[in-house]
């Protein structure tokens, strides 16, 4: 069964976690033809200092 990873930083809402992992569960289930209940989504949250784009880290980022 699937298993979607989403990685991203920690500044997301409750609420629009629940959101998009129910978006996602629903776009992947249409797509293999599977039962919502058939998909698993796993949210990582990292700090933005644990975070590196461009060369430098989020939390240096203003």
């Amino acid at each position: 069964m699937p298993v979607i990873t989403i990685a991203g930083n920690e500044n997301i809402s409750i609420e629009d976690k629940r959101e998009m992992v129910k978006k996602v569960s629903e776009t992947v289930a249409k797509a293999y033809g599977l039962p919502i209940e058939a998909i698993t989504v796993l949210v990582q949250a990292y700090k933005t200092d644990d975070i590196g784009v461009a060369g430098e880290l989020l939390s240096d980022r203003k």
